[in-house]
């Protein structure tokens, strides 16, 4: 796991291939068959977390570690799903996908949001720790596994407790 002091300095240093790289090495040593998984239905078991734009690295890594911590404790946490306000931009919530794959090493799942910045976004947040995607309003379940396949992925449509359906 990276230290705090590492984790900050890849945030200011606005990398982002390097941020990108580092959260996609912990993604492929959790996850290194590269499949994909999506669900078609509300994912009520989700933890999710808002950062605001105004959180610092430090508030964010604050958050970060009392969710690893109640991991640790429990291990509760299935899928995590990392959310920025409506005034973030499309490169702090790469940051914030990468920083809590980071971070949330001992989290099986990370999911990628197409809410805030759509499908596009969430494709790119798969080469960013992200190892899940939720299907978006507007989109079809064909078009959500091209993205996922246009990643370089293997699509995998699954049920709340990551039981898969099928390979597409």
């Amino acid at each position: 796991m990276l230290t705090q002091q590492q984790a900050i300095e890849l945030w200011h240093k606005n990398d982002l291939i390097a941020l990108g790289r580092e959260a996609d090495q912990i993604r492929k040593r959790l996850h290194p068959e590269a499949v994909v998984s999506y669900t078609l239905q509300a994912d009520e078991s989700a933890t999710e977390y808002v950062f605001s734009s105004a959180d610092t690295v430090e508030q964010r890594l604050e958050v970060l570690a009392d969710l690893r911590k109640r991991q640790e404790q429990n291990g509760e946490i299935l899928l995590f799903r990392p959310l920025v306000d409506a005034s973030a931009t499309g490169m702090e919530y790469m940051k914030t996908v990468a920083l809590s794959r980071l971070c949330l090493d001992n989290v099986p799942h990370i999911q990628g949001s197409w809410k805030l910045f759509g499908m596009k976004v969430a494709q790119l947040s798969l080469r960013f720790g992200a190892n899940d995607l939720g299907l978006a309003e507007g989109a079809d379940e064909e078009e959500l596994r091209r993205l996922i396949r246009d990643a370089g992925f293997v699509p995998k449509q699954r049920d709340a407790l990551f039981r898969n359906y099928a390979i597409n």
